[in-house]
């Protein structure tokens, strides 16, 4: 008896092991499997095209991470037909969706854009329905390129002497590969501009320095920035820099009072350049209205010989600030300053 429960004992436990491994044809659901792959409906057969092929890897790879393309395999599959010179093409990097992983499927084009600093341009691929659009720029026509991280949110913009600017979003998790692709704008942008600026900055008597509280603790963080450009760019000079500022508005008492609850503050900058570019350190926004810390971080590198003009003119809205324009064809590039400050003698005299 003592023999015969052992046997009983031990083939429940059987059954029971097999009610919680499931066969493999139940991981099988219409026509696909537990990896997402396309099976075929006999048994033992398997076929796997090599689009098939393509999404798979794309999928396996997938993160919120911008890629370095490097070649034609790495290419994701929406822009495959696309002939990438990698020769000839400086940087490819390759940008994704912001979808999370567990959203995202084998069958979905799962990168936005795919950018390429081609010899003569850089092109911008950027994602649509079922297929994809191309436009490029000229590096003699690059205005200004700005790199903004707020926490995981990044954003790439180009602007261009016809006016228009081109921005591609990405998870700011990947800034250091991007500040290498924007270093290689700067030296192939550099590379075609006029040698000397139609604009020449005024002269200072003295150097002004900045140390780390110089500009107030909420603004630590744009010192440390101008310290690590200064680590980055040898030769860069500080020109000028502020901390942020409370701005009163215009109009009447109702506006002010407003302004109290939730007032609207002008956010502070480090102003540098080097032998060829302007490179200006902000936040993601010049004028922000509320009490929330700003922990965003935006660098702008303008080439020198790319501004034709510098305007000034008083805000509309709020008082002791001023709107400086830099002009470059088409283009215009705001910087807004508290009025009669450094940075604006900085640029202006």
């Amino acid at each position: 008896m003592l023999e015969l429960s052992k046997v009983m004992s031990g083939h429940r436990r059987a059954s029971a092991c097999q009610l919680l491994v499931p066969s493999r044809s139940s991981l099988i659901i219409n026509g696909i499997n537990s990896r997402g792959a396309r099976t075929d409906a006999s048994p033992g057969r398997q076929q796997v095209s090599a689009t098939d092929a393509t999404r798979s890897a794309e999928f396996d790879a997938f993160g919120p991470w911008v890629d370095e393309v490097r070649t034609a395999g790495e290419v994701p599959g929406l822009y495959r037909d696309y002939r990438v010179d990698f020769d000839a093409s400086r940087i490819v990097l390759k940008i994704p969706r912001n979808i999370s992983r567990r959203d995202a499927l084998p069958t979905m084009d799962l990168y936005d854009h795919l950018i390429i600093a081609a010899p003569q341009a850089l092109i911008v691929l950027s994602r649509g329905v079922d297929t994809y659009s191309e436009s490029s720029i000229a590096y003699g026509d690059i205005v200004a390129v700005a790199d903004t991280v707020d926490l995981v949110e990044g954003r790439l913009s180009i602007l261009a002497r016809s006016g228009r600017t081109h921005t591609v979003p990405y998870n700011g998790s990947s800034q250091q590969v991007m500040t290498r692709f924007t270093d290689v704008l700067a030296e192939l942008s550099l590379a075609v501009v006029r040698p000397t600026p139609a604009v020449v900055f005024p002269a200072t008597d003295s150097r002004p320095s900045l140390d780390l509280l110089d500009l107030g603790k909420q603004d630590v963080g744009l010192v440390t920035a101008y310290f690590d450009l200064t680590r980055h760019e040898f030769g860069a000079t500080l020109l000028a820099a502020h901390g942020r500022t409370g701005l009163d508005p215009l109009g009447g008492v109702l506006r002010r009072a407003m302004h109290v609850l939730y007032p609207m503050t002008l956010h502070g900058a480090v102003l540098c350049r080097t032998e060829h570019a302007l490179h200006i350190l902000g936040r993601k926004a010049w004028l922000v209205r509320g009490n929330a810390p700003d922990l965003s971080r935006s660098h702008t590198t303008i080439p020198l010989a790319a501004i034709e003009k510098i305007s000034v003119a008083t805000h509309p809205t709020y008082r002791a600030a001023v709107i400086l324009t830099l002009h470059s064809g088409q283009a215009r590039f705001d910087v807004i300053l508290p009025e009669s400050s450094a940075a604006q003698r900085a640029l202006t005299g």
